[in-house]
């Protein structure tokens, strides 16, 4: 069913809460974060434990909340890609005027049975290393994950990629947060099909999403037209 209409706020600035997905740090969001401050808004990009085995999914959201405690509102979480599950947890939690998912995974929620494949055809996941956790090779993350980006902002990238743990445990929620949510998928997402992001966006949450060009880093390929983005749907939700 349809999320619930906004809160209405004074006129103001938002706090952004920007969760970084599988294999990445806050750092990720570093451009699109001072795109927004230079706005009027706040951002925080804090670091998820998604390196480590023994991490829960209470865990890997702990760090998001904790860089929440004492800010005040309107907050906009934004969950990108695998950061989408603790998003959910986060937005659960606090309450924000608006809940974005950026090329989610929205994998905590089981699949509907009826459900279109999830990833693209083929993609070539990094291998595991002896601990369990997958691990990118510089040259294969710039060939398989940021063939879209300048070959600087993607060897920076590269450089600070971190092995990708499983989530241990079961995921939390069993309902979707009551909460104002958006979906913003990328035409041409190297990892998720735009059907499921569609599928995920009509027949889960009841929202229409919104379409952008590019890959799944919209935040290093475009980050002028994804600040611009997370600034009018912040006008949008009352901040």
């Amino acid at each position: 069913m349809p999320r619930a209409r906004p809160e209405v706020y004074d006129p103001g600035v938002a706090t952004f809460c920007l969760i970084h997905g599988q294999w990445h740090d806050g750092s990720c969001w570093e451009p699109v974060a001072d795109l927004l401050r230079a706005r009027g808004h706040e951002a925080l990009t804090p670091d998820l434990p998604f390196d480590d085995p023994g991490a829960g999914y209470a865990d890997c959201a702990r760090p998001a909340l904790q860089a929440l405690e004492g800010v005040p509102d309107p907050v906009i979480v934004v969950g990108h890609s695998r950061g989408s599950a603790e998003a959910a947890l986060v937005a659960a939690q606090r309450r924000p005027a608006l809940l974005a998912y950026l090329c989610p995974r929205f994998g905590g929620f089981a699949a509907p049975p009826d459900a279109p494949a999830v990833f693209r055809a083929g993609f070539p996941f990094p291998p595991s290393a002896p601990d369990g956790r997958t691990v990118w090779g510089p040259d294969a993350a710039l060939e398989v994950m940021y063939p879209r980006l300048s070959p600087e902002v993607g060897r920076d990238l590269a450089r600070r990629l971190r092995p990708g743990a499983q989530t241990v445990g079961e995921f939390p929620l069993t309902e979707h947060p009551d909460v104002p949510t958006t979906l913003i998928y990328a035409r041409d997402d190297e990892f998720f099909t735009p059907e499921w992001e569609r599928f995920i966006a009509h027949d889960v949450l009841g929202v229409e999403p919104i379409e952008i060009a590019g890959g799944h880093f919209p935040m290093a390929e475009s980050p002028e037209l994804v600040a611009e983005l997370f600034d009018r749907l912040a006008s949008e939700a009352g901040a």
